[in-house]
């Protein structure tokens, strides 16, 4: 035990530095990781968002009278555009506005057992590739 006390073994001021820099580059590697992993996570978080809401305006739909549609009237393709006041002024009383651009489309198909199609997109105004379409069936 005394022998090992007395040593003058021990590393080299070029070997602590090699460690140095072997550290420094898994770190990196790490670092680079978990940005990255952040940034997906926010992504994610944000399309989770937009459906969420479009999620929400179809539940609300689905309790709305059904002579609120009869007001609107199909085109040639039997389709009906709906801008997010339209669709807003459909429940009572009117829902707030929301952070995200709402458009939807009813689409109104004859002999399809009296259903009635509805669209609810939601995008994000702040990222044109953050967009949610959810679809429901509501009965004439």
């Amino acid at each position: 035990m005394k022998g090992n006390l007395h040593s003058q073994k021990g590393l080299t001021l070029v070997e602590v530095l090699v460690s140095i820099v072997l550290l420094a580059v898994v770190l990196t590697s790490f670092l680079s990781f978990f940005t990255q992993s952040a940034l997906f996570t926010k992504k994610n978080e944000q399309k989770l968002e937009t459906m969420a809401t479009a999620q929400k305006y179809i539940n609300l739909i689905e309790d709305v009278p059904k002579t609120k549609f009869a007001s609107f009237n199909p085109n040639l393709l039997n389709e009906v555009p709906l801008t997010e006041d339209q669709i807003r002024n459909l429940f009572d009383p009117p829902l707030a506005k929301s952070t995200y651009n709402i458009r939807g489309k009813l689409i109104i198909t004859p002999n399809t057992e009296n259903l009635i199609q509805f669209t609810i997109i939601v995008e994000d105004p702040n990222d044109i590739n953050n967009r949610s379409t959810t679809y429901t069936y509501i009965r004439k």
